[in-house]
């Protein structure tokens, strides 16, 4: 059940806000800029268009219209944004790095282009896994000097902890899951996407959809990743009889599900996994209390009954924001996003995703100083 309503939920994610706003005067290369997010946002026009091929054959019908816009406007820093993931989804990652680094280069201060460089970064590292360790350093730095411009935000160090992770280094990623921790919130990055990507305003909705949609999931999973590490890291002191540091184990793993689960905006997305990572940590919890044979062990199963009763109401809020769509499709994005979180937001709230003790974004964050824009390697 938990597999078939994450499918249907990615199929029905939330959209971005554009970037730029209506009425105003067309930029140099506007016109291959959204050609391009055109040809790249096919699939989600085009039911026919939708198997890994036909995805892949847009990202690549992309790439030229994405080059035209920035060879006609190369100031504009969103455009090599844009270039960078689109590079990205289509496999280029040395060439998404580059354009990531130009991004940078005309705007040091958005977390979006730090991000987008370490998930080419990243990329690259993985192509030999055998030397992988030794080659991330670049990815979790410019991780970190997202998470240095957005000091509240835990996301950009989760997804620095799900690279070291891949790359079998404990050490490195266990201080950046401890400092997301300290941090009170989750803040989803959103693509500089325009307006208009077709003349029918459900399937302008569905477009907006898939674009967003493949970026979201992709941190999302990531930080199921640093959840679902962390869980065995606290079974293996189980086994060990170290309950003092299972539970620790186990209690951080349920701080990464409220996050990610508790994402702004607030969609089904996050939400569905959310609650899958939830569900994972409290049988954990569920299992150490009841070797211990204390009192938690009640807490636990209660929490486990909560979380099945948020997905049936997040069934219900699903049907509510489909039908809607459907039905009446919201005029702008802005009533969009507005709608999807009035959906999901009783069923988010339910089950508890949100941290357990809101901290001071700048206690402990002794690295992120003033949101000044990182110095460059």
């Amino acid at each position: 059940m938990r597999t078939m309503v994450a499918i249907v939920l990615l199929l029905l994610a939330t959209l971005p806000v554009s970037a730029k706003q209506a009425g105003e005067a067309p930029s140099p290369g506007s016109a291959e800029f959204l050609a391009a997010w055109q040809a790249f946002a096919r699939p989600g026009k085009d039911s026919t268009a939708t198997s890994l091929d036909a995805r892949q054959q847009a990202r690549m019908a992309a790439i030229p219209h994405m080059e035209a816009a920035v060879e006609a406007d190369s100031a504009d820093a969103d455009k090599h944004a844009a270039l960078a993931y689109i590079y990205l989804s289509a496999g280029k990652y040395e060439p998404g790095k580059q354009a990531a680094n130009r991004a940078i280069d005309r705007d040091r201060s958005q977390p979006l282009y730090y991000l987008l460089r370490g998930q080419a970064e990243a990329a690259l590292a993985s192509l030999n896994p055998e030397t992988a360790s030794d080659r991330i350093e670049p990815a979790l730095r410019a991780f970190d000097d997202a998470a240095h411009l957005d000091p509240s935000n835990s996301l950009p160090l989760l997804q620095a902890a799900s690279v070291a992770l891949d790359a079998g280094r404990v050490d490195l990623a266990e201080p950046r899951v401890k400092r997301a921790l300290e941090r009170p919130g989750f803040t989803f990055y959103r693509l500089p996407v325009p307006d208009g990507l077709d003349t029918d305003q459900t399937t302008c909705l569905h477009m907006w959809q898939y674009v967003q949609l493949w970026q979201w999931a992709e941190l999302v999973a990531r930080c199921q990743n640093v959840e679902r590490t962390w869980l065995k890291l606290g079974e293996r002191k189980l086994e060990e009889g170290d309950f003092e540091g299972a539970e620790a184990c186990f209690r951080e793993a349920l701080e990464v599900a409220r996050r990610t689960g508790g994402a702004e905006p607030n969609v089904f997305i996050a939400v569905n996994f959310g609650m899958d990572m939830l569900e994972d940590a409290y049988v954990r919890l569920l299992r150490l209390a009841e070797k211990q044979g204390n009192q938690e062990a009640q807490r636990w199963r209660g929490e486990l009954g909560v979380v099945q009763i948020g997905r049936q109401e997040l069934h219900g809020a699903l049907q509510r924001y489909v039908d809607k769509i459907d039905e009446d499709p919201p005029a702008s994005i802005d009533e969009l996003l507005s709608f999807e979180a009035e959906c999901v937001r009783r069923a988010l709230l339910g089950v508890g995703l949100a941290p357990a003790e809101t901290g001071d974004p700048e206690q402990g964050e002794a690295e992120a100083g003033e949101k000044s824009a990182p110095k460059e390697p």
